[in-house]
Formats: C-alpha cells, sequence, structure tokens
C-alpha cells in the first residue's frame, strides 16, 4: 500500500471516528432531554427557619424540566443570596427527583442603627437589615457606625462588640437565651424578659453560666411563672433572686 493511499485510509478512519461521537453525543442530547429525566421532585432538608418554598424559589428549579439542566453549582449560588444560608449542596437523583441540604445561619445578635435593626451571626457578619425588631438578642449599648448586608457589623467599640458577641455564643453554647443585653466594661444586664433581668461582672456571669448554676435559676423562675424581678449573679457560681 502506497503513502497516499493509507494517508487517505487514515482521513477516513479519523472521519468515521468524528461521525460517530457526533451521533454519541447527539443521541446523548435527545436521551438526556426525554421525559423519564424530567424534573418532578424535589427534597429540602436541614432548613428550619426558611421555608422550603424560599429556598426553591431562589434554586431556579423547574418542575418538567430535564435533570441535567440542573446544575448543582449553579443553584448552589443561587440559594447562597440568602444570607441566613450558612452552607447548601445539590445533587441529582436520577433519573428525576433534585436534594437540596442547607446548613442555616442564626441571627444571634441585633444592634440598632438609626431605625433599623442589624441582624447579626455570633461572628459579627450581617445576615439582616430589617425594618422590624427580629427575634435575637438585641444589644443595647453598642453604637452602629455602618453595617451592609454579608459584611462585618462596623461599630465605635471593638471591645465591647466582641465582649457582647462572645457572650452570645457562651449562651448558645449552655442553651441561654436573653432578649435585650448591656455589657459595659465589667458590668452586664441580661433581660430574660422586659422585667426580669439578671445583673453582675462579666467573669461571674461567665462562671455561672458554664457551672449550669444561672441556668438552674431561671428554669426554678420559669416553672414558677415569674417573669418579674432581678438575678443577682455573684462570684462562686452563686445567684440570688429578688422578687
Amino acid at each position: 500500500m502506497s503513502e497516499d493511499q493509507k494517508k487517505k485510509r487514515r482521513k477516513k478512519n479519523y472521519l468515521l471516528r468524528l461521525i460517530i461521537i457526533v451521533a454519541i453525543l447527539a443521541g446523548a442530547g435527545v436521551l438526556m432531554h426525554i421525559d423519564y429525566f424530567d424534573v418532578n421532585g424535589v427534597a429540602v432538608i436541614g432548613n428550619e427557619d426558611i421555608s422550603d418554598e424560599e429556598i426553591l424559589r431562589l434554586s431556579g428549579i423547574e418542575m418538567g424540566k430535564s435533570i441535567f439542566d440542573v446544575h448543582p453549582f449553579i443553584v448552589e449560588h443561587r440559594i447562597r443570596k440568602n444570607l441566613y444560608i450558612d452552607e447548601v449542596n445539590v445533587d441529582r437523583k436520577l433519573p428525576d427527583k433534585v436534594e437540596i441540604r442547607v446548613t442555616e445561619r442564626r441571627g444571634n445578635a441585633q444592634f440598632i442603627m438609626g431605625k433599623k435593626y442589624v441582624v447579626t451571626d455570633n461572628e459579627g457578619q450581617v445576615i439582616d437589615i430589617s425594618d422590624e425588631e427580629m427575634p435575637a438578642t438585641l444589644v443595647e449599648n453598642i453604637k452602629v457606625t455602618g453595617a451592609t448586608n454579608g459584611g462585618r457589623i462596623e461599630v465605635r467599640d471593638s471591645g465591647e462588640l466582641e465582649k457582647a458577641l462572645n457572650f452570645i455564643r457562651l449562651t448558645e453554647d449552655n442553651d441561654l437565651f436573653f432578649k435585650r443585653l448591656s455589657i459595659s466594661k465589667n458590668h452586664v444586664e441580661a433581660h430574660v424578659f422586659d422585667e426580669l433581668v439578671c445583673v453582675g461582672k462579666y467573669a461571674d456571669f461567665e462562671s455561672c453560666i458554664q457551672s449550669g448554676t444561672l441556668k438552674s435559676v431561671l428554669y426554678d423562675l420559669y416553672q414558677k411563672g415569674t417573669e418579674k424581678g432581678t438575678v443577682n449573679v455573684y462570684k462562686n457560681d452563686y445567684c440570688f433572686f429578688t422578687p
């Protein structure tokens, strides 16, 4: 066989392979868009405060569209636009299901900025700026100088901010919640209700919270239906209630 004949055969083989590849890809494209692979169910897992409907709206997933048109990376990026979402993972479950797993970011603290309420997680990242008070501990004595969604809250005294956030992390870790909080230097006022307040030094609060003493006292008051008075927090894990 001459060299020219060999070249012609190689060219024919190359064209044949190319045609086969194109045909396979075209066939796969058609197959991927048959009704069998149309999305007919989306499961949302892990959400507590954010509704399934809100997550589905953000995802942009359309029922009846091919599951192969659902691109996990793009869907995850869309859902993360809600700053209350910390983590999100999207999986396609062939032939026709999609699973969305989320971890929510909590609004642990809120601060007043003018007529707005700035809600942050317990690291100080802003996750909401609201016209209304939200279900998070209101830190009353910290002056906010700036806030943008997704950024870190800007305050006049960063030391006081860190102290307040550390306090809120401590209460969260020990299953406690205070409606309002004011920390000035080493003095703490933490409101359970509007008229039931815990007062004491910062270090004494830390000790009484970690030991479970404060939680025990507050639980006893809750059982009695007490919503007014003062819990004095002292050193050596001692708390005293004054009606």
